[in-house]
C-alpha cells in the first residue's frame, strides 16, 4: 500500500455510523498522525437532531425503512455503550486513537468551517455525511476534498443506493471515490471498485461489503489525489438519482425476495465489534 507523507494533513467529516467506521478504520489506524481533525456531523441532511429528525425524515420515509435505521442507531449505540473496548461507531476510534475532533449538527455552520480552517488540511475526506458540504467549506483543503459514495456513479446518486439497486433489481452495484463540488454526488471518479449483488441479500449486507470494498477504494484513492491525478469527468447523461424510500419502492424490494436488514445480521455485526476493536496497547495507555 502506498504510503503518504507525515505532513500531509488530513480532516475527516462524517456521520461516524458503523458503516462510516468500516470504511475509515485502515485509514484512521495507518494515518493516524495524518488525521489532524474528524467532525462528526449529528444532524440529518436539513440540520435537525432527534424527534425533529425523525419526524421529518418519517414524513417522507417507508415506515419500515424509518423503523430500520431508527433500530440500527440505538441497538450500535447501546452496545458501544456496553462494549466501550469494541469499535462500534467513528467516535469510539477517535476517543482510542487521541484524534481530535468536534461534534456538529450543521457541517456548513460557521464554526465548524473555522475549526477546519484552524487545521491547515490539504484533504478534506467526507464518509457518509448527512449534509451536502458547501463551496466555502469545500475550498478549505490545499489539495483537494473528497467523498466515497456506495454506487457506481453516476447512476444511483443520492440517498440509501444499497436499498435502490435491490429495489430496481440490479445485479452489480460498487463505490466510487470521487472528488467534490457542489453538485451532489459529480464530480470527477478517482476510484470506482464494483461487486455482484448476491441473491437474497439484506440492504444492511450489501452495505456492509460496500464498506469493506469503500474501505480498499479509499486507501487507494488518496495517493492518487496527491499525485494530481485529476481523475475521470461523469457522464451525466448516465445520472440516476434517488431520495427517500418509498412505500411503492418497499412493495418492489419484498417482491424481488430482499429485505431491508435481518436481527440476526445486526446482532452479529454487534458481536463482531463492528469488525475490529481497539488494539491493546491503546487501552493500557501505550502509544501508537
Amino acid at each position: 500500500m502506498p504510503m503518504i507523507g507525515p505532513d500531509i494533513r488530513i480532516v475527516v467529516v462524517t456521520n461516524g455510523n458503523y458503516f462510516s467506521k468500516i470504511i475509515l478504520e485502515d485509514l484512521l489506524l495507518s494515518y493516524t498522525k495524518n488525521v489532524v481533525g474528524v467532525v462528526l456531523v449529528q444532524g440529518d441532511y436539513k440540520g435537525r437532531t432527534g424527534l425533529k429528525a425523525l419526524w421529518g425524515v418519517g414524513r417522507q420515509t417507508a415506515l419500515p425503512y424509518t423503523l430500520y435505521k431508527v433500530i440500527q442507531f440505538v441497538l450500535f449505540s447501546f452496545a458501544q455503550k456496553l462494549t466501550p473496548r469494541s469499535w462500534l461507531k467513528v467516535d469510539a476510534m477517535v476517543r482510542d486513537l487521541g484524534l481530535e475532533s468536534m461534534h456538529a449538527v450543521r457541517v456548513n455552520a460557521p464554526d465548524v468551517v473555522k475549526w477546519v480552517q484552524q487545521r491547515e488540511p490539504d484533504l478534506l475526506i467526507s464518509v457518509s455525511c448527512p449534509q451536502r458540504i458547501r463551496a466555502k467549506l469545500l475550498r478549505v483543503p490545499r489539495i483537494a476534498a473528497i467523498n466515497i459514495h456506495s454506487s457506481l456513479l453516476p447512476r444511483y446518486a443520492g440517498l440509501a443506493p444499497c436499498y435502490w439497486v435491490l429495489v430496481e433489481g440490479e445485479t452489480e452495484t460498487g463505490v466510487s471515490v470521487h472528488y467534490m463540488s457542489e453538485r451532489f454526488d459529480e464530480g470527477n471518479i478517482i476510484v470506482q471498485k464494483s461487486l455482484h449483488i448476491p441473491p437474497r441479500v439484506s440492504a444492511f449486507i450489501l452495505f456492509k461489503h460496500l464498506a469493506l470494498l469503500g474501505k480498499e477504494a479509499l486507501m487507494e484513492a488518496i495517493p492518487l489525489v496527491l499525485s494530481g491525478y485529476p481523475g475521470i469527468p461523469q457522464d451525466l447523461s448516465r445520472r440516476s438519482y434517488y431520495s427517500h424510500p418509498t412505500w411503492a419502492s418497499y412493495r418492489n424490494l419484498k417482491r424481488r425476495g430482499y429485505v431491508i436488514a435481518r436481527w440476526r445480521e445486526l446482532i452479529a455485526a454487534i458481536r463482531e465489534g463492528g469488525g475490529g476493536e481497539a488494539p491493546r496497547e491503546l487501552t493500557q495507555g501505550g502509544e501508537r
